[in-house]
């Protein structure tokens, strides 16, 4: 999977269809008319969902913002704190938000009921002091800094330049550790700072009630990714393997696939350097063609199912896994330490010498037959493998 695919997979797609939802939602705004009085509600009933479901799953930081997101509709459609107060201190709330949302971007999830959950709850409020801190200082020594700074940098400029700097940060960290959860504070910080910069332009039952299902949305995803995904080489799991299973037919092939003296190769350069073999392998099985759906077993073990698919059927395609295999230089790079001796230490030079190695994979195939279950299916495949080792491995046996 390369960087760019994982990117948009991860942090653009969400951005697309939340920019879809919204569109469609205005395009269609007449017709939704009707239910306005329902849309108001959701988040009332979704944002708190969202909180129960992002605990239970360990998902602190949209919890948080979950709150927060709650705590503010509330405060604006039921009048828990004045509406000309709300609309004196707007651009404070901006500010003390926008931080707040950028925070949680750079910290992990922690439990709440810890001392991680105190800390995050001052940190909210310390935020919050912030943005009031920084409208104070401008709007107190408006004509110091106006005179001290260029003219470009007026009064509105420097209020809003920490949001901008602060969505900048946001937008980066998000592209460089790609997930969900960055890109749903990512969504989170944009449509704060619409609500604020672009009054009308969505509206705030709308925005809350995305804001919600992407967060209960980003959860479950996340959560599905963990429990059916290997999190080393990105495969399905075994889990997977065995939930696929009840929607196999009659016909099938399973193919089990095993890297050749993979211990030793540990042994020898490093679990390091094994688990990045065990991701390049990985990639290449799953590449498979013929239909074939990939996962890794365990360990150094990978398995593939071939649907609709008797076990002669499949030998092209699992040779040519093997061969892709076997004809893959892995160059490893292994670096000269620096002398410890502090006299040496500012003359010491570090040699890169590039070995190249090879790994290969012997596999075993069979095909289900009547009457038989999966497991036994997959006992005669990992029969054939041994059939394979015992042979010399780096070959396809049935």
């Amino acid at each position: 999977m390369s960087a760019f695919y994982y990117r948009c997979r991860y942090f653009f797609l969400p951005l697309i269809f939340t920019a879809l939802g919204l569109a469609l939602s205005e395009i269609y705004q007449s017709d939704l008319q009707a239910w306005q009085g329902v849309i108001e509600q959701l988040p009332y009933w979704l944002l708190p969902a969202a909180i129960a479901i992002a605990l239970q799953f360990n998902r602190s930081r949209l919890a948080y913002l979950a709150a927060i997101m709650l705590a503010y509709y509330l405060c604006v459609t039921q009048d828990l704190l004045e509406s000309a107060l709300l609309a004196q201190y707007s651009q404070q709330i901006l500010l003390g938000g926008a931080f707040t949302i950028g925070g949680f971007a750079f910290i992990k999830d922690r439990g709440l009921l810890s001392p991680h959950g105190l800390v995050r709850v001052l940190g909210c409020g310390l935020c919050l002091a912030a943005g009031f801190g920084w409208l104070w200082v401008n709007r107190e020594f408006k004509l110091q800094l106006d005179e001290a700074l260029p003219a470009p940098f007026n009064m509105e400029v420097r209020v809003l330049a920490p949001l901008y700097l602060c969505g900048l940060l946001v937008l980066i960290r998000g592209l460089w550790q790609t997930s969900l959860v960055n890109s749903a504070i990512f969504i989170t910080f944009a449509l704060w700072a619409v609500q604020f910069e672009f009054i009308g332009l969505v509206s705030l039952a709308t925005s809350m009630t995305v804001l919600a299902i992407i967060y209960i949305l980003t959860v479950l995803t996340d959560s599905y990714f963990l429990a059916y995904r290997d999190e080393l080489t990105g495969l399905a799991s075994r889990r997977a393997l065995y939930n696929l299973v009840l929607s196999l037919g009659r016909k099938y092939s399973v193919a089990m696939l095993d890297i050749d003296h993979f211990k030793k190769f540990n042994d020898t350069y490093g679990h390091d350097v094994g688990d990045q073999v065990l991701k390049l392998v990985a990639s290449k099985i799953d590449a498979v063609r013929g239909g074939g759906k990939a996962f890794r077993y365990g360990g150094e073990e990978f398995t593939i199912i071939f649907p609709r698919k008797d076990a002669q059927s499949t030998l092209s395609y699992l040779e040519e896994v093997r061969q892709t295999i076997e004809e893959y230089d892995i160059v490893l790079r292994n670096e000269q330490r620096k002398s410890q001796s502090k006299a040496k230490r500012g003359k010491a030079k570090t040699n890169h010498q590039q070995r190249t190695v090879s790994v290969t994979i012997s596999i075993g195939v069979a095909e289900h037959q009547s009457g038989e279950t999966f497991e036994q299916t997959m006992k005669r495949s990992d029969q054939a493998l041994y059939k394979a080792k015992k042979k010399g491995r780096n070959q396809v046996c049935v």
